[in-house]
């Protein structure tokens, strides 16, 4: 790039709006000239199809004959162009601001250290009194107090620049997880961009990705997007080195919990890049421990390069316990209290997962990643032992990233996709999971949609909304006055209350 062009300082291009412009401005300018702008119009013009065979390999928007009435009412319009570049500058700005060089660095720092799991200095009188009780807890009947009066304050620009990181397997990340849910990542620019921003996130199995050529061709779909990255242009050979590196490695190919089926699966994606494996079952069984002990056979035998396995939904301590001892790199807990899952509804389950984490502190040397309503109280569920928080629409709804591209479904009152859940009839019946009369079997996952503007913003980038997730996890190590996650697990920990219905009413009153 020359001198022309000089990557602000973290600093600067967080907070004098001019400086970022400009270069953000000036870049685009470049890419353009590289035929880079072209490539990603050509891009999405794939992936703002109807038709998954013309989206391939990317899902496309797709109407299904379970969306909600009212997406089967809506027409097919296409995002303003104006809109679309805007967003397309916006994205920019992001991923030069969660990759800059002085952010990497604390990056690696963590990188460079071990995991820390969080311990028990004390037992929790909620959790005692709750178990003395049979009484299930929800995340959000906790909260936390503020605290650190004593210490000089906490900098919110010092936080987003180190991240917050934590080491969550091999390798150091965000906090912020993507899910294994098609609707969300079947989308090659969306895992991508969550890639770069340092989290993992699972190429998905379902849906249409139950074809395992398919999910392969996503995957290599999304490794091409990451290789033509802007933020690699200006950057040395050994920083666009080390970048590649950390980012394909959060491309997480998604399992079945049976080996029978997920060794040929993982084979295929390892062929293709893939290093990081999630081996995703919500139901309880010994499945997954038996599949990942396969996959480290595998590895041994056909002389891998080491591989990162995650595995869950878990529901004992034990089972924990066994998949950490079986070679597990880190463990998903959470079944049903999502957004759009139903399982724990349809089910009779209670959504009690906090207890669980708050049962694996000091039983587990590996992170613990917690989906299921998770990403709607940050701060708490980090405080209970969380390392990772699974996030989905809250993520990618509505996004131009996310399957569909820059093509909605448009009615009076706003733009939108349609969106299930995992286990919903719209991704079952994209799996080809319909029965006789068109009766699906199991549903666990509601059919609604995303909005565009659902939280009023004209830049519809997932991008945005996974700065605003992070912001929430800032303002948690600000108000508890720390400065790492590892800190924040054993301070906020300690001051950990139950709210009252008033207090939740109060939430709700701006």
């Amino acid at each position: 790039m020359g001198s022309k062009l000089v990557l602000p300082s973290f600093e600067s291009l967080l907070r004098q709006p001019e400086v970022a412009e400009n270069f953000i401005h000036k870049k685009m300018e470049l890419l353009q000239q590289k035929g880079h702008q072209d490539w990603v119009r050509q891009e999405y013009e794939r992936e703002s199809q109807t038709d998954p065979k013309k989206a391939y390999p990317s899902q496309g928007l797709i109407r299904t004959p379970y969306d909600s009435d009212r997406s089967k009412k809506a027409k097919i319009a296409k995002l303003d162009e104006e809109v679309f570049d805007s967003t397309q500058r916006t994205a920019l700005y992001y991923l030069e601001l969660l990759n800059h060089p002085e952010r990497i660095k604390a990056l690696l720092r963590v990188h460079n250290q071990p995991f820390v799991p969080p311990s028990i200095k004390r037992a929790q009188p909620i959790f005692v009194q709750a178990e003395a009780e049979r009484r299930a807890i929800a995340i959000t009947d906790l909260a936390l107090q503020a605290q650190g009066a004593d210490r000089p304050r906490s900098s919110r620009t010092q936080r987003l620049l180190e991240g917050p990181f934590i080491k969550l397997g091999t390798q150091a990340r965000s906090i912020l997880c993507g899910s294994a849910n098609p609707e969300s990542w079947g989308a090659a620019p969306a895992l991508a961009a969550m890639a770069q921003a340092h989290s993992l996130v699972g190429i998905p199995r379902d849906g249409l990705f139950t074809d395992i050529q398919r999910q392969v061709d996503l995957a290599k779909k999304a490794f091409e997007w990451i290789e033509k990255s802007p933020v690699l242009i200006g950057r040395s050979a050994a920083e666009q080195a080390q970048l590649l590196k950390l980012w394909k490695h959060n491309l997480m190919g998604v399992l079945e919990p049976s080996a029978k089926k997920a060794i040929p699966r993982a084979e295929q994606l390892y062929a293709a890049g893939i290093r990081t494996f999630r081996v995703y079952s919500p139901e309880p069984g010994t499945d997954l421990i038996w599949t990942v002990t396969k996959l480290r056979q595998i590895q041994r035998q056909n002389n891998w390069e080491k591989i990162e396995i995650f595995a869950g939904q878990v529901i004992s301590v034990d089972q924990a316990v066994s998949l950490q001892d079986h070679g597990a790199n880190g463990v998903y807990v959470g079944i049903g209290g999502g957004g759009r899952c139903i399982t724990g509804v349809r089910s009779g389950l209670a959504i009690n997962w906090p207890q669980l984490v708050e049962q694996l502190r000091g039983q587990l040397k590996i992170p613990v990643i917690v989906e299921g309503g998770a990403s709607d109280a940050i701060a708490q569920t980090l405080a209970v032992g969380a390392s990772g928080i699974g996030v989905t629409r809250s993520v990618s709804g509505g996004a131009v990233e996310s399957p569909g591209g820059w093509l909605y479904f448009k009615d009076s009152k706003s733009m939108f996709k349609p969106y299930g859940g995992e286990a919903s009839a719209r991704v079952k019946y994209m799996g080809g999971r319909g029965g006789p009369f068109g009766v699906i079997q199991y549903v666990e996952g509601q059919t609604t949609e995303a909005n565009m503007n659902y939280d009023r913003v004209e830049v519809p980038t997932l991008l945005h909304n996974y700065y605003l997730l992070n912001g929430d996890a800032i303002l948690s190590l600000v108000f508890q006055n720390v400065s790492s996650i590892a800190e924040f697990q054993q301070v906020a920990f300690e001051s950990l209350v139950r709210v009252s219905p008033m207090d939740l009413t109060l939430r709700n009153t701006h």
